[in-house]
């Protein structure tokens, strides 16, 4: 049975059990996705028969985590479809190996991630051609990505992995890939971030602005990597506070 008929009978399922939901209710359901039909992947579904519009969300090296199915599961309060793959898993890459993902793995990837998307738009409660995409760390490499080819309305790359762990250094494949026509992306980082550091975002916003490609940049003073879940800089918890209601804005402003 193909994913994208797995997850329609899924989700029919779920949403037929959920007439007298109340706002903010959701389920979840654990999935299998992508062009292998091997990955693993947590599923929510708002209450209600829809059309709710869909977020693909995107983990960091560390893999899946409960911030990322806490994620997730805010979205789904606020009406969205969302679904977060463990997709390092099951390309068989590790943390300390994570910059496969960028290199031999990069172009699979991107094709289970393309799957994904149009088994999200196939669904029954989906309000087709609206979906979104949010990467974290690593995962922000793969939503500027499907950003730059359109793959989404719009993406929001959360302190992004841009220069792929040191095989991306010049931003070559996004100044290859973005033009005028590529879908809209949000990109947050902070000013303290000694992970990826300061100039891979404010480079892919020159290169955004130069290709004349729609984008915003928000750099976070006083803020570090993975604000929203960990670390100790000082402005961590107030930039996490901004960045999630601006998330929102962006992504329901661009069709999502």
């Amino acid at each position: 049975m193909k994913a994208a008929l797995v997850l329609t009978l899924i989700l029919a399922s779920l949403g037929a059990s959920a007439g007298n939901a109340a706002a903010g209710d959701f389920t979840s359901k654990t999935v299998t996705v992508g062009v292998r039909k091997n990955m693993e992947a947590t599923l929510y579904i708002p209450a209600g028969s829809g059309p709710f519009p869909s977020v693909l969300v995107m983990h960091t090296s560390f893999g899946v985590t409960e911030a990322d199915r806490g994620y997730c599961a805010n979205l789904a309060k606020e009406g969205y479809i969302c679904i977060v793959p463990a997709f390092l898993r099951a390309h068989g890459i590790k943390e300390e190996i994570r910059q496969k993902a960028f290199t031999s793995e990069a172009k699979s990837i991107m094709a289970d991630f393309v799957e994904i998307i149009g088994e999200l738009n196939a669904l029954p409660q989906a309000k087709h051609g609206a979906v979104g995409a949010v990467g974290f760390s690593n995962g922000g490499f793969f939503a500027a990505m499907l950003a730059a080819l359109h793959k989404v309305n719009a993406a929001v790359s959360y302190y992004g992995a841009l220069n792929g762990a040191g095989t991306n250094g010049d931003l070559h494949r996004f100044k290859e890939r973005f033009t005028s026509a590529s879908a809209p992306l949000l990109i947050l980082a902070g000013d303290s971030d000694a992970t990826i550091g300061t100039q891979p975002p404010t480079h892919l916003a020159q290169i955004l602005k130069d290709t004349g490609a729609p984008y915003e940049l928000k750099m976070y003073p006083g803020t570090g990597h993975s604000f929203d879940r960990s670390g100790s800089a000082p402005n961590n918890a107030a930039s996490a506070a901004d960045a999630w209601p601006r998330t929102l804005a962006f992504l329901r402003a661009n069709g999502v």
